[in-house]
């Protein structure tokens, strides 16, 4: 069934308000959803299906208190449900009510419609997932009661049209989410990672050193605009910022904004500082850093800090034993722990 030009401009509607940046709250989707798709209650689901990690977030905020007394009928009887089981044995299956699928006309002689859904006073649902990892089912769920009677041809047909864009809102919350964490972590280490258009206006900054919508200084400019920048292959200068000197290393990108890695070099100095007070020498500290930089190999390594393969090797060795270690990772973390302010 196709849209009704009014519904295809809801759509079109919804679909500019889940592009919002930042990200709208799931809990406000839901009731963007309810005002094109008439329902009782509405649920975002996140479902680990093998540990039973089942997340979500639902509205009306008066059903939750409801849905988590219910819950552990659900994850006892969840095997249950008709729409999962089709979800998980067929992807891509768009959105789908009981009447849809094999056991849906069966679903009130369940045990999860006598401990969850009946008490819950749902009798018909209507669910659209969103792409996934194996083993993962994350999508949408919208509930009427017995009362509201079964969802439309047209209640389908819209959840279709929108599942594409809930499915980029959903994306675009998580990459938030992550970036946000990696961003509070690298600032922790006090580095700072930047995007910078050609015209040295700042795209995305993970620190207040260089703002959103700013122009990066003059240094900056330079080293973006020089031409014999190769995309892929990472420069390293040396920058003032104010009055703060700073490691910068530049990743020139095909097509986007060039991104810099920066990082105050008192951080850099004080992380050598506190290794060589470990009892490390200032070479050994040197490898230590480069190695929670890069991660690289020894032999990258050996590259990067004008030293033999076999001269990284020794060194590590050292540091192993001075740590009282065994994996460059446990060294790496090592290294976190003595530069991490007390």
């Amino acid at each position: 069934m196709g849209l009704s030009d009014s519904d295809a401009h809801a759509v079109l509607r919804m679909a500019g308000r889940l592009t919002q940046h930042p990200p709208l709250e799931f809990a406000d989707v839901l009731e963007a959803v309810r005002e094109l798709v008439d329902c009782d209650s509405a649920s975002f689901n996140d479902m680990v299906m093998v540990s039973r990690d089942f997340r979500y977030v639902m509205v009306p905020d008066r059903e939750t208190e409801l849905a988590i007394r219910l819950k552990p009928h659900y994850d006892k009887y969840f095997h249950e449900h008709p729409l999962i089981a089709a979800a998980t044995s067929t992807r891509g299956l768009g959105a789908i009510r009981f009447c849809d699928v094999d056991g849906g006309a069966e679903i009130t002689s369940t045990d999860l419609y006598r401990h969850f859904y009946g008490p819950f006073n749902v009798r018909f649902q209507l669910v659209v997932e969103l792409p996934s990892p194996p083993d993962v089912v994350v999508g949408y769920a919208l509930n009427r009661s017995e009362a509201g009677g079964e969802f439309s041809d047209r209640d389908v047909a819209v959840m279709n049209a929108l599942s594409g864009h809930l499915a980029m809102h959903h994306r675009s919350a998580l990459d938030g989410d992550r970036a946000r964490l990696v961003n509070a972590e690298m600032d922790r280490y006090a580095w700072v990672v930047v995007s910078v258009r050609s015209d040295g206006v700042v795209e995305a900054s993970s620190s207040t050193v260089l703002e959103a919508g700013a122009r990066v200084p003059d240094s900056l400019a330079a080293i973006i605009l020089d031409t014999d920048l190769v995309p892929g292959e990472e420069a390293r200068h040396e920058v003032t910022i104010g009055v703060q000197r700073w490691h910068c290393i530049v990743q020139p990108v095909r097509l986007g904004p060039t991104v810099l890695l920066l990082r105050k070099q008192q951080g850099a100095e004080a992380d050598a500082e506190a290794l060589m007070d470990a009892g490390l020498t200032p070479r050994q500290a040197e490898v230590v850093i480069a190695l929670a930089r890069t991660g690289g190999s020894n032999n990258e390594l050996a590259q990067e800090l004008g030293m033999s393969e076999s001269t990284v090797k020794k060194h590590l060795e050292g540091i192993f034993r001075v740590f009282q270690v065994t994996s460059r990772a446990a060294a790496v973390l090592r290294l976190r722990e003595l530069s991490e302010p007390s």
